[in-house]
């Protein structure tokens, strides 16, 4: 029989705000370059298209957003004393 391990909630938390995390990252690395990459935007664009890259825009901060949506239900559904125990960034 397989066992059902039960996650707690400051773990999925955590988890939770690492994913919201790489898809801010994934969303600011892909509307600006950094010094050491100058013109990837263009490249990207040149190989995918202007609209896939907008499309990606808007996929990576909708997650973004979901993310966060999900991290403050979870919160918010925490009883006081529990809130105590979940830290925030």
């Amino acid at each position: 029989m397989s066992e059902v391990v039960q996650a707690d909630r400051v773990h999925v938390l955590q988890r939770l705000r690492d994913l919201r995390d790489w898809a801010r990252f994934i969303h600011e690395s892909l509307k600006s370059d950094q010094p050491f990459e100058s013109g990837k935007r263009e490249l990207l664009e040149a190989y995918m298209g202007p609209e896939f890259l907008r499309e990606f825009d808007s996929d990576s901060a909708r997650l973004t957003e979901r993310l966060d949506q999900m991290i403050e239900r979870i919160e918010s559904s925490a009883v006081p004393a529990e809130r105590a125990a979940i830290c925030t960034r």
